[in-house]
């Protein structure tokens, strides 16, 4: 594999995607953007959360998933304020 990512750098780019979502709509709410220019960015994050999703689908496929992250995956929730 040519780059190799962890857990947290994924799960730091799927925050600031979610970062990004929530500027956009608030932009929207506040009327400093157009709908259309709001769908052209939302079109822009959802290419990067494809991205993560297929960074995720291989790093699965190739290592599977490792014990500890299972085991400590509610206290890595708890860190970055996930909730289920």
């Amino acid at each position: 594999m040519k780059y190799s990512f962890n857990f947290l750098q994924v799960t730091n780019w799927l925050l600031v995607c979610r970062q990004n979502i929530k500027k956009i709509r608030d932009r929207v709410v506040n009327e400093e953007i157009t709908k259309e220019e709001a769908l052209q960015l939302l079109i822009a994050e959802k290419y990067k959360i494809g991205k993560l999703k297929d960074i995720l689908h291989r790093k699965i496929r190739l290592h599977g998933i490792q014990k500890d992250f299972l085991r400590n995956l509610k206290e890595i929730k708890k860190e970055y304020g996930i909730e289920d």
